[in-house]
């Protein structure tokens, strides 16, 4: 899966590209190829913040945000989001389909 990531007050470096590369492309293993995903990460005071956008078919879903106190749990938690958003797409897509 192409991606890019973005940071806000984060220093991008090769282990949060390499976290964020693994998580994506588990979605990919749902069935629909994810052509590409955009990860923005921002620190703002104590809060980190993880947004991401897949676009899937051409289409973009949702910008999901997710928000922790540290930037592994904000990842992890945006990707489960973005999971489940890309399951709601996929059962939609198979529902069009009979």
């Amino acid at each position: 899966m192409l991606y890019t990531l973005s940071g806000d007050n984060v220093e991008i470096t090769d282990a949060l590209r390499g976290i964020v590369g693994e998580k994506l492309a588990q979605l990919n293993t749902q069935g629909t190829e994810s052509t590409s995903a955009h990860v923005d990460l921002k620190i703002n005071g104590s809060e980190q913040t993880a947004s991401g956008t897949l676009q899937v078919d051409g289409q973009d879903l949702t910008t999901i945000t997710a928000r922790a106190s540290d930037m592994h749990a904000a990842i992890d938690t945006l990707i489960d989001k973005l999971s489940a958003q890309l399951r709601r797409h996929t059962q939609r897509q198979h529902g069009r389909q009979k």
